[in-house]
């Protein structure tokens, strides 16, 4: 019985592998599959930003609880500001768009325009361990008993940045449709 199954087994995985070479050299099919791994992995780097983004937050809560514990009361207020805009930001990078509008959509992305747009995606990753150092600094003024708003200030500024960053992930996913370039970076104030 086990030998009957096993070969059940390996004739329709057999038989799975050659329908889905087959329909992978259709051209359109073929496409539309490299297409979407290419979707699946900007997605995984957006969820992986948003994580990252999500635990740089709750450093931030962490420092919110000791100048808590310190009676520092009148510095919550902006330390909570780099901690929400952090959660605005989480949000936005966990519903950005993947890219395309849909397979019978006449306004998707090639596979050169998924590939662009995932390099796009990487030099936003690339922003996290600026974030890191801020929180990181923030930190060890907050520890060492000084003046923690230079730290502070410069985390709220590298979050914006990294918010500016993601404001021009829509306009490269609409240039990216009419064939022009990415936006390299944002304008800082």
């Amino acid at each position: 019985m086990k030998d009957l199954t096993q070969k059940a087994l390996s004739k329709a995985q057999a038989g799975m592998e050659a329908t889905h070479g087959f329909l992978s050299d259709l051209p359109v099919l073929g496409d539309y599959q490299d297409k979407e791994r290419r979707r699946d992995a900007d997605r995984r780097l957006r969820e992986g930003i948003a994580r990252h983004l999500d635990g740089a937050r709750e450093q931030v809560v962490e420092i919110e609880h000791l100048l808590l514990r310190k009676g520092k009361l009148t510095a919550l207020p902006y330390v909570d500001v780099a901690a929400n805009r952090l959660q605005v930001l989480v949000d936005r990078v966990r519903t950005a768009a993947r890219g395309y509008r849909g397979y019978f959509d006449a306004e998707t992305l090639g596979e050169e325009g998924l590939q662009r747009l995932f390099e796009f995606d990487q030099r936003l990753a690339a922003q996290l361990p600026v974030i890191d150092q801020r929180i990181e600094a923030l930190r060890q003024a907050v520890d060492a008993g000084e003046d923690y708003s230079p730290p502070l200030i410069a985390l709220i500024r590298a979050v914006d940045e990294l918010g500016q960053r993601l404001d021009h992930r829509m306009e490269a996913i609409h240039a990216l449709t009419n064939a022009s370039p990415l936006p390299e970076k944002s304008s800082s104030p």
